[in-house]
């Protein structure tokens, strides 16, 4: 039986790996530099007995789970007993964001765990594989949350990596992803986040421990990563996954400058693209002409939410103004854009989504961008969880923490957005990842692939079906939310097969625009050469969450 990576190893580590899991690539490549073997397992797409299997065979003293979606917890939880019940032996080590705040509930769920990696885990990984023969001293390992007879041993935390550029690059699998022939890769520039949005784990993660809240490598050190991609893997398509690449500051722009100048300097100018993340306050119009003539292709905007009381709750620091002037100024560059909303959120109610839908149908107008939508979720180490669980709110699971809305008709709203819009908003093939794509595609054909097909044509038939599937949803949710404001909650329950029957059309007409879409991709060459070992997402941060609701 052959394994990926089949080397025997003396650490295996664990994880999802949709595209490739960086975090994890990152610690193997740290590892290694170290003299240690290391192998990557996948998560997905194989049978547990596969893992199994590869555990037994090469036997590693260490195995790390990389823990990225605490929606998966129990996934986790049942492969681990399966493999201590079938011999596997060796430590049990776990890491991530959830792991990281929630080390205890972890270490009880998940019997044949043995510790848990808190926060950034290079180091602490490193000093606990050099000392496994010593678990009298794991206590005081830095970063580590370890099992004794005792109970659970938490040692001080770890300062962070101050140097990014002392890092080795991540390890990256052989195959990658490929679209016309034209291999698409992540990478990251930074760790962590200067900002404190009341939903999000990420500088909650880095600034719980001891170190600056945001780091960046130089310039110079990720055009390097960018070249050595592209020199082995013939990598043009660069998807930063960077939470925020700033533009405010002086030192932000100065920083944006040197990149565009090293990527102008070296051998891949006019020969790449690349997509990134930022917040809409931090947008700049010169520094964006100027990436977009280093290869910046599109960016994605952290919206969040158009009512400037929602913004407040969030901590997001800016206001519904910002929000607009942003998307002028994206506009006025001529950059595609994509953009992550949440319609509902725990202070929403029934005025403030009908104050959201009229945003989105204003900044989908010009079938430039793509609507979706989601429910903000309460995960672990957030000012949000807090917040629910002190206000009595927080319910679900430790999986799926949910909440339940101060406007009862709005848990019926959004019960009804879950059941029509998930698949559209989240599936890898989905209809707004499908549209988005496709969208893609056209750029790409744009600045890498010109041909003699009529690419304008092209771009007008995908503009067209993006302005009917956004049209469609914000009119279904537009109705929606007519019916619940007119109607009190029990005549709602009475005539529910009227929102059931706008569910089934909204399903009927997305249908038909994927089949529309697959002709027209079919047509311009879309499939045509395209492999993938793994999906690369151009959508960012959104995931379905587990619904209270269900009146169907």
């Amino acid at each position: 039986m052959t394994f990926p990576n089949d080397a025997c190893c003396q650490v295996l580590l664990v994880g999802f790996e949709a595209q490739e899991n960086l975090g994890l690539r990152s610690l193997a490549a740290f590892l290694q530099n170290e003299g240690i073997e290391v192998g990557i397992q996948p998560m997905q797409g194989v049978t547990r007995e596969t893992i199994l299997a590869r555990a037994l065979t090469e036997k590693p003293k260490l195995i790390g789970f990389s823990l990225i979606f605490q929606r998966m917890l129990d996934d986790y939880a049942e492969l681990i007993a399966y493999l201590r019940a079938n011999g596997v032996g060796g430590h049990f080590t776990m890491g991530g964001h959830f792991p990281t705040f929630e080390f205890e509930a972890v270490l009880k769920a998940m019997p044949g765990l043995d510790s848990v990696v808190r926060h950034e885990g290079e180091h602490t990984l490193l000093e606990l594989f050099l000392k496994l023969d010593r678990p009298q001293i794991w206590g005081e390992i830095p970063g580590l949350a370890s099992r004794t007879e005792q109970g659970i041993s938490v040692a001080p935390l770890r300062h962070l990596i101050a140097d990014l550029d002392s890092l080795p690059f991540p390890i990256r699998d052989t195959c990658s992803t490929t679209h016309r022939g034209i291999g698409i890769r992540s990478l990251a520039g930074s760790r962590g986040c200067y900002y404190d949005c009341s939903f999000c784990s990420i500088s909650e993660f880095y600034r719980r421990t001891p170190g600056p809240a945001r780091r960046t490598r130089s310039p110079r050190n990720v055009v390097q990563e960018m070249l050595s991609l592209y020199d082995q893997f013939g990598t043009q398509i660069f998807i930063f996954q960077d939470d925020d690449l700033f533009m405010r500051t002086p030192r932000h722009r100065d920083w944006l400058e040197e990149f565009v100048r090293e990527i102008g300097a070296s051998t891949l100018a006019n020969r790449i693209l690349w997509r990134v993340s930022c917040r809409v306050d931090d947008l700049d119009a010169d520094c964006l002409r100027k990436m977009k003539e280093a290869g910046l292709v599109s960016v994605y905007l952290g919206i969040e939410s158009a009512s400037d009381a929602e913004l407040a709750a969030m901590h997001k620091g800016y206001k519904a103004k910002d929000v607009y002037h942003a998307i002028d100024l994206i506009r006025e560059v001529d950059l595609p854009f994509e953009f992550g909303f949440m319609l509902f959120t725990p202070d929403s109610v029934l005025e403030t989504v009908r104050e959201n839908l009229e945003f989105l149908k204003f900044v989908s107008a010009n079938c430039d961008t793509l609507v979706n939508f989601c429910k903000m979720s309460p995960y672990a180490g957030t000012p949000i969880q807090r917040r629910l669980r002190e206000q009595g709110r927080l319910e679900g699971s430790l999986a799926c923490p949910d909440y339940r809305f101060l406007e009862p008709k709005l848990d019926l709203l959004q019960a009804f957005s879950a059941q029509t819009f998930n698949y559209r908003n989240f599936a890898d093939d989905g209809l707004v990842e499908r549209l988005r794509f496709a969208k893609f595609d056209v750029c790409l054909l744009k600045r890498l692939l010109p041909s003699g097909q009529d690419i304008q044509a092209y771009e007008s038939v995908i503009g067209e079906l993006i302005k009917r599937c956004n049209e469609s949803s914000l009119d279904t949710m537009t109705f929606a939310l007519a019916f619940l404001q007119q109607n009190d909650l029990e005549t709602v329950m009475q005539y529910w097969h009227i929102l059931e029957e706008a569910r089934q059309q909204e399903l009927a007409t997305e249908q038909e625009i994927t089949v529309l879409l697959h002709r027209v991709l079919t047509e311009y060459g879309f499939f045509a050469g395209r492999e993938a070992s793994g999906h690369v997402r151009l959508q960012s941060g959104l995931e379905p969450v587990t619904q209270f609701a269900n009146p169907a």
